[in-house]
């Protein structure tokens, strides 16, 4: 698919700020509900033997089946050694899966009316238990933070919160750029920065929250997309 933003861009109505609106843009609802689902058809396809660009094309058939009309940025596959690297520069390869193994798939659609969308997956392949458990922990540890979000929180304080409890587990955060999420707007990502120890922005509309760690020899990723609103926050 091809991955050209030079499309129309949905207009929000708002701007980031106190100001913002109660809920989120249904064009943004509905292109995370298929980056969601493009996702899950990613890592069902996990089985040992299976290659990265074959999971590739099983995610951009699904897409272009339902209406997608590109993809802001790669389309992240990684098996094996791979799941230590999700960057831009990294795309999928002819690494195989093994017996025992972890597929990671982060997906970014871009809808008709030009809305974006971010979600990553995993799951674990064969009998591997450590894996499944820091799989396990580390989504109860994304899902948990979630849960403190607040609207115009900054965004080092949820960096913060996130990086302590992802410490005190045993995991050791594998983002390039030491963040684990970025501002998502209409057509735009990272105009409001990453979720790291630097950025004191307050976060309002959207962003993506991707805690990316190993533990052990494991490493596994979630991503899901949160609306700051008005009044509360809402996964997407």
């Amino acid at each position: 698919m091809t991955t050209t933003s030079a499309i129309t861009k949905p207009a929000w109505d708002y701007r980031p700020g106190p100001d913002i609106a109660f809920t989120a843009p249904e064009g943004l609802r509905a292109a995370q509900k298929l980056a969601k689902a493009a996702a899950l058809v990613g890592v069902a396809a996990a089985r040992a033997g299976i290659r990265e660009v074959e999971v590739e094309q099983q995610v951009h058939t699904y897409l272009q089946q339902q209406g997608a009309v590109g993809i802001w940025t790669i389309t992240n596959v990684g098996l094996g050694e791979n799941t230590r690297v999700c960057f831009p520069t990294q795309g999928p390869g002819e690494q195989i899966a093994g017996e025992q193994d972890v597929l990671m798939v982060d997906v970014h659609p871009i809808t008709a009316d030009g809305s974006w969308g971010d979600c990553t997956r995993c799951a674990i392949i064969g009998d591997y238990p450590e894996a499944t458990q820091a799989l396990r922990d580390l989504e109860r540890i994304h899902y948990e933070t979630l849960a403190l979000c607040r609207p115009g929180m900054p965004a080092n304080e949820l960096f913060a919160l996130s990086h302590q409890r992802l410490t005190q587990e045993g995991f050791i955060l594998l983002d390039l750029l030491g963040n684990i999420g970025h501002s998502l707007t209409a057509g735009a990502a990272y105009t409001q920065g990453f979720i790291d120890a630097g950025n004191a922005t307050p976060m309002w509309g959207a962003w993506a929250i991707e805690p990316f760690a190993q533990r052990g020899e494991v490493a596994v990723k979630v991503e899901d997309l949160l609306w700051f609103g008005r009044e509360g926050c809402e996964i997407l």
